[in-house]
């Protein structure tokens, strides 16, 4: 946390023997208050309060301070590396004094852009003090669209019909209707519902999406009629699937009569024209995750983990090439013959997105097809521990995101895409080979580019990306020794960068990080990695013991100051004992995360053995024979 490498480089810290912080009300160093306020003793807490009040009292009766003098700022910039949980208590902590402070913040609402201001509004929106919200409303017409959207927010924190007045009419402003339906569905603002409703026809499909999840949560029965009719007239397939789930839960939980055939589209559908496309349409229809076209046998879905042939004769050379020569993309076939393979994402209207390997084998060419799921996934919905959202309140660092072929990091990496996309209004640069699912415009600017198509490699793309303002960077596989270089070093140069990796677990990573560099460099890598990286999650997929489908089981590292440490000292052997001690921290080893979902039920011990690092606690589970 940055309190811990703060204090490596040398801050002062909260005296104890004076039961406060070492320093005048005018040179109290922001280092030391955080510390305090997080770590230290109710007498300290309560002097590092009054130091902080003192010290902005002191400047403003001044003047309007420069940025570099200005302790409520200094502050701010010094908690800006701290984890979501570090930064809600810091904001707690300054909640006990947030009505003597509101002056100071008015103050710099009013004159404050950029970065700067965006700081203070994040402020503005942990004290949710009513009496901030007048200088909040100017910001709201503010010609920067993420300092508009984050004054909304800030408002949306504040209780009352006043700050409800506000959101509703903010449903009225293209830029911020999005955030306008979240907020006002996170209050449960039932006084909004029929503003909301009115929203079912808007021409944006991501505010479409989310006035249906606003509608559940106001769970009247009035809705189902209007749910229904998106469910059967709405032009995306996404909306109407979301409709019709909506309309079924809130019929089912009022006991209001709802036919299926209510729900049924009455919009005309593509039939698909190539007979690829028919097969992954029929892929879809019975919930496959993959298509496998390979000469010698018949088309394959691979269904809930399974390999599953599709009722037909199997497939010659020639059958397999007129299938998949005419989806491959003119710009691609060159490359093919010289590469003998090639990915490309392959769009079927009315059927999906699809990411598609061609690669020549000993039978003919074969293909391998991934389905992409119309909507990005959430967190929530794929079973990731909940420390995982923290992420989102990272400004710079490195997150690692790792496990073999087929793990799922594809679709972890869209859900944290996706989170960040709702809570921050961040660009974000995702580099992809190729674009598997599509992130619209929610609080971020998502520039998604493909390899290949958009640029000549991960290293051309990163290289253009640090040009391009970013944020965020995503990058979504580490291939070669310049393509790590350059990620580590935008981590370390004030972004947040998160990148795959092929590897089982999560020291592992590390340790391929390590290694791909030569042997002069490494203890240099070591040092940029203690500081930079932030979190490694690493990942299999298992098959359910109940029902169809797999789970994920997820390894959590988080790199605290003691697994800094031991990066930086070159200890890795270590960082498994440090995991087992950091459990209260969030962190959890993959055999803990597969003995969890053996105790719960999720999956069965004999699976649970086949992925474990270590087999001997899971030997002791299994039924004797």
């Amino acid at each position: 946390m940055v309190v811990h490498r703060v204090l490596r480089q040398g801050e002062p810290v909260a005296d104890p023997g004076q039961g406060g912080v070492r320093h005048s009300a005018s040179g109290a160093r922001p280092a030391a208050i955080v510390q305090a306020l997080l770590e230290g003793s109710e007498i300290q807490h309560r002097r590092a309060l009054e130091v902080l009040v003192a010290s902005i009292g002191s400047v403003d009766a001044a003047g309007s301070p420069a940025a570099a003098q200005d302790p409520l700022l200094a502050l701010l910039h010094a908690q800006r590396n701290l984890l979501s949980s570090g930064r809600e208590r810091l904001h707690r902590a300054l909640g006990e004094v947030g009505e003597r402070l509101a002056p100071a913040i008015e103050r710099r609402l009013e004159r404050l852009s950029g970065g700067d201001l965006r700081m203070v509004i994040e402020l503005a929106r942990g004290l949710a003090l009513p009496s901030l919200v007048p200088a909040l409303l100017p910001l709201l017409g503010d010609g920067d669209r993420w300092t508009a959207m984050m004054a909304l927010q800030a408002i949306g924190e504040v209780e009352g019909p006043e700050a409800t007045a506000v959101l509703i009419d903010a449903l009225g402003r293209d830029d911020l209707r999005w955030t306008a339906v979240a907020l006002l569905a996170d209050r449960g603002a039932q006084e909004s519902m029929p503003h909301v409703a009115r929203l079912l026809s808007d021409p944006n499909v991501e505010v479409r999406l989310e006035v249906i999840r606003a509608l559940l949560t106001f769970a009247d029965r009035r809705l189902v009629p209007y749910l229904a009719r998106s469910a059967a007239t709405d032009p995306d397939v996404r909306v109407r699937d979301q409709a019709a789930g909506a309309a079924r839960h809130l019929a089912a939980r009022h006991g209001v009569p709802l036919d299926d055939a209510e729900l049924r589209p009455v919009v005309r559908l593509h039939v698909p024209d190539l007979p690829f496309d028919r097969i992954l349409a029929d892929a879809r229809q019975q919930g496959a995750s993959d298509v496998h076209i390979v000469p010698g046998s018949p088309p394959a879905f691979r269904i809930h983990g399974d390999l599953v042939d599709i009722a037909g004769e199997p497939l010659t050379r020639e059958s397999a090439e007129a299938l998949i020569l005419p989806i491959v993309p003119e710009r691609l076939r060159e490359d093919m013959a010289r590469d003998l393979g090639a990915d490309f994402s392959y769009v079927v209207s009315g059927v999906g997105r699809h990411r598609v390997n061609v690669f020549l084998e000993r039978r003919g060419w074969s293909a391998v097809v991934r389905l992409i799921p119309g909507e990005p996934p959430r967190l929530r919905d794929l079973g990731l521990p909940t420390i995982v959202r923290e992420i989102v309140s990272l400004n710079q660092g490195f997150v690692l995101v790792t496990g073999r072929s087929g793990s799922g990091k594809s679709t972890t990496m869209a859900a944290l895409v996706d989170l960040l996309n709702e809570m921050r209004p961040v660009h974000i640069i995702t580099l992809e080979d190729p674009i598997e699912y599509l992130h619209e415009r929610k609080q971020a600017l998502v520039n998604q580019r493909e390899i290949g198509r958009h640029s000549e490699s991960f290293p051309h793309a990163l290289r253009a990306a640090l040009r391009e303002d970013p944020d965020v960077m995503i990058v979504g596989e580490m291939r070669d020794l310049v393509t790590m270089r350059m990620a580590v070093e935008a981590a370390e140069t004030g972004h947040l960068v998160i990148a795959t990796l092929h590897t089982p677990t999560a020291v592992g990573a590390i340790q391929r990080m390590i290694e791909a560099f030569p042997a002069s460099e490494q203890q240099q890598v070591r040092l940029m990695l203690a500081d930079a990286l932030r979190m490694v999650i690493a990942q299999t997929l298992v098959r359910r013991k109940k029902g169809n489908g797999r789970v994920g089981a997820f390894e959590l590292l988080v790199c605290n100051q003691a697994v800094s440490a031991l990066v930086r000292e070159n200890k890795l052997a270590q960082v498994a004992a440090q995991m087992q001690i950091g459990r209260a921290e969030g962190m959890k080893t993959l055999d803990n995360a597969l003995l969890e979902l053996v105790q719960s039920g999720e999956i069965a011990v004999e699976d649970a053995y086949a992925k474990a690092t270590n087999k001997e606690p899971f030997r002791a589970l299994m039924p004797v024979t």
